[in-house]
């Protein structure tokens, strides 16, 4: 059969699928955070590359933001950070994940504060910090009802008289954190909170006092600031442009930092009746244009997005038809007539065609309920491979 191909131009730039970082957005949308909680201090957490987004740059945005301190999971995470002159080093970075009782050695050379959860692990950090002369900030986490990580809070008061004793640890802060704070039914939400208020009032009353005292996951935030927003606010997914579910009862007025895009990479006119992709799942019910793109599954576009994915070209919506390869995707563009080297946008805005509508988007949102998951998959999924361009910065 005679099919028609248009060949990709070697002028072309070699890998054009990159993701788009705004880092005005990203200013915007922390200030709106803590306008929501009026004035409360923020650690932004930036942990699994600012999911997604690059890790220094939403750093250096953030910090010049007023960060109070940053919030990484693990102390890997911290160390383009501190190696990086554009991150101020006086400015705290917490690790929220508990460590290891062996990981004293990094926490006290990178300076990081940690989440207390074991005596084992609180002896070991103190030996070490001793050893080097070093002071090392901890906060004590509690248990709440999450069952992830964290002391019982039973086991608070006793667990803060042996800690306290120990040398070269300061424990400055307590958190927990909320299992459904961004639920419409706030009664478990509620239940942690005042689980948490009493072992703080507990701790009190035992002579322990805390500077920073945090809970406040972006769903808390956008609901109840005002009741659990304490001393220090800890968003994460809002400050890339997502509220963290569609059950909150005041969202927050956020938007998509991340861009997705890519461009055609070839062309080819196919009659009615020919399958597209592996596994033939898709076949052409008319005579019909295929525009290739280079942007796979390894690229962060799930294979079970098949059949379901679209992609915006020229201001007009397109399907992703046929399996999702590794590297490279279909779209039926049917008549359309575009070139190869046009931009393709999967995650984004673009001006329409249609001018009573503006603007059309495709958003993480949109990817997340067609794969039946939720928007912070769908960034963190987004591989290293793809190349993170920075705008507006």
């Amino acid at each position: 059969m005679n099919y028609t191909t248009r060949d990709y131009p070697q002028e072309y730039p070699l890998r054009t699928t990159v993701a788009e970082i705004d880092i005005t957005q990203l200013r915007a949308n922390f200030r709106a955070v803590c306008s929501r909680a009026k004035g409360i201090p923020a650690m932004p957490v930036i942990k699994a590359d600012a999911y997604g987004h690059g890790i220094v740059p939403c750093a250096v945005a953030l910090a010049q933001e007023g960060a109070q301190m940053l919030g990484v999971a693990f102390a890997a995470e911290a160390e383009p950070l501190r190696s990086d002159r554009r991150v101020p080093y006086e400015i705290p970075i917490a690790v929220v994940t508990p460590p290891f009782p062996h990981g004293a050695q990094e926490y006290c050379r990178l300076n990081l504060e940690f989440c207390a959860a074991s005596m084992t692990t609180m002896r070991a950090f103190s030996a070490e910090a001793a050893r080097t002369g070093r002071t090392l900030h901890a906060h004590l986490t509690i248990d709440t009802g999450m069952h992830r990580d964290g002391i019982q809070p039973h086991e608070a008061l006793d667990f803060m008289r042996s800690a306290s004793i120990l040398p070269n640890i300061s424990i400055h802060g307590i958190c927990t954190h909320f299992a459904t704070a961004d639920e419409a039914d706030k009664s478990y939400f509620i239940k942690q909170l005042h689980c948490f208020r009493d072992t703080i009032q507990m701790l009190r009353d035992a002579g322990f006092e805390f500077r920073f005292i945090h809970a406040a996951n972006s769903g808390a935030v956008a609901d109840s600031s005002k009741d659990a927003g304490f001393t220090l606010l800890r968003p994460g997914i809002a400050l890339y442009g997502y509220n963290p579910s569609d059950e909150l009862h005041s969202p927050l007025d956020v938007k998509p930092v991340m861009s997705l895009k890519t461009s055609i990479i070839s062309l080819r006119r196919l009659p009615a009746g020919e399958p597209v992709s592996y596994g033939r799942r898709y076949t052409t019910t008319k005579e019909t244009t295929i525009a290739t793109i280079p942007i796979g599954y390894a690229d962060g576009l799930r294979r079970n997005l098949t059949e379901k994915a679209r992609v915006m070209i020229g201001g007009c919506y397109f399907p992703i038809v046929g399996t999702i390869c590794m590297d490279q995707c279909m779209v039926d563009i049917g008549d359309a007539d575009f070139k190869v080297g046009e931009t393709v946008i999967l995650l984004g805005a673009q001006k329409s065609t249609m001018p009573e509508i503006g603007e059309i988007r495709i958003d993480a949102n949109e990817w997340a309920e067609q794969l039946r998951t939720i928007p912070y998959e769908i960034l963190t999924g987004i591989t290293a491979r793809v190349p993170r361009i920075y705008i507006n910065s």
